[in-house]
């Protein structure tokens, strides 16, 4: 059941993605952006998968409490006193409300109800942060941050998402990135920031390499390590593409997006993964309780002490993979220049993130 609480946490991030991204989009006057053609059964599907999908982690919470004290008690219990509960009932009722108003009103045709459910999507990941780890540490800073990161990120990649794989056409494409590059840069900003502050609250950042050996560390690194291709991504559709537009505007830029789209996603298979594991506050009485992540011990291949302390030393291999990392990085960018498909650019990125986490995890003595 722990994996599908994975691959909802993912579908729900997703969800608001693209609720964010189509909103926003709506906004946006037709003359700076490519036309987008988007179903309001897609929307009415994403607001009821925020219910569903938001309820797995009360339903497994649920589910292991009922155990020692039934269903009749567990259900209202959990529901009515954990705050995890308590989002989720507030989910709910901001979820009925807001589609209905989706559903009887246009509110793909007047901004101003796109600007009403805009503040729908907002409440709503307000909520997500009131229940989160974060939250549960620091009652306001975390609630802050953890909201403020999520915004960030349903802005930056709903409007990715919605632009790579609902535009029909590449028209106005420069226009949009004239507008569209900033607003990603100010996410990524508010993003790094917003991550940097949760990270201070859940651990020590002293300790951000011990957490390594914890499952929670492994997932955290490699989330870290995929912000690089995304921010050569970033370089090619935000810089690259558009003076390859200005030279020929037949040229296509949605191969390169929606690529940029897939590392994001599975940036979200990452943190959704993140979410379900507990925060590593006592390093050691976690490697005594729960041993440490079987990857780090899989690749390290010496017995992890509980006082361990993760330290490094240059070797060859190490080397040999941090010169694999930056050919990888080389031909990520090279690979757009010299016009290749934009496939082979998204498995170079996959390669990166594989050279670079060997890389770190290899020179570890």
């Amino acid at each position: 059941m722990i994996y599908l609480l994975y691959l909802t946490e993912l579908l729900l991030y997703i969800c608001f993605a693209v609720l964010m991204g189509s909103f926003v989009m709506h906004l946006v006057p037709s003359g700076k952006k490519p036309s987008i053609h988007i179903h309001k059964r897609w929307l009415q599907l994403s607001v009821l998968g925020i219910v569903f999908l938001s309820l797995m982690p009360v339903a497994y919470l649920i589910y292991m409490l009922q155990e020692d004290i039934g269903w009749a008690v567990t259900i209202p219990n959990v529901l009515a006193t954990f705050e995890v509960g308590q989002a989720w009932t507030l989910t709910l009722i901001l979820s009925l409300f807001f589609y209905t108003f989706v559903s009887l009103f246009p509110v793909l045709e007047q901004k101003r109800y796109a600007v009403i459910s805009i503040v729908f999507i907002v409440l709503l990941i307000f909520t997500a942060g009131w229940a989160g780890h974060p939250a549960s540490l620091e009652k306001v800073p975390g609630f802050f941050y953890h909201s403020l990161h999520f915004l960030a990120v349903s802005v930056w990649v709903g409007i990715l998402l919605v632009v790579s794989w609902l535009s029909t056409d590449k028209e106005n494409w420069l226009h949009f990135l004239k507008w569209f590059t900033p607003v990603a840069v100010v996410s990524f900003i508010v993003t790094a920031v917003s991550g940097f502050m949760m990270m201070t609250i859940i651990t020590d950042v002293s300790d951000y390499t011990n957490i390594w050996m914890l499952n929670y560390g492994q997932a955290l690194l490699l989330k870290h390590i995929m912000v690089i291709p995304i921010l050569v991504f970033a370089i090619i559709n935000s810089f690259l593409v558009k003076k390859q537009l200005q030279k020929d505007l037949a040229f296509n830029p949605k191969p390169w997006v929606k690529a940029e789209s897939i590392v994001l996603i599975m940036i979200f298979s990452v943190t959704a993964f993140l979410g379900q594991q507990p925060p590593p506050h006592a390093i050691q009485t976690m490697l005594k309780s729960d041993g440490a992540a079987p990857l780090f011990e899989y690749i390290y291949g010496g017995v992890v002490e509980p006082s361990m302390n993760v330290q490094f030393e240059v070797t060859a291999m190490s080397v040999l993979l941090a010169v694999l990392f930056i050919s990888f990085f080389i031909l990520m960018l090279a690979s757009f220049v010299r016009k290749a498909p934009a496939v082979l650019s998204f498995a170079m990125s996959f390669f990166l993130v594989v050279s670079l986490y060997l890389a770190l995890m290899v020179s570890i003595q």
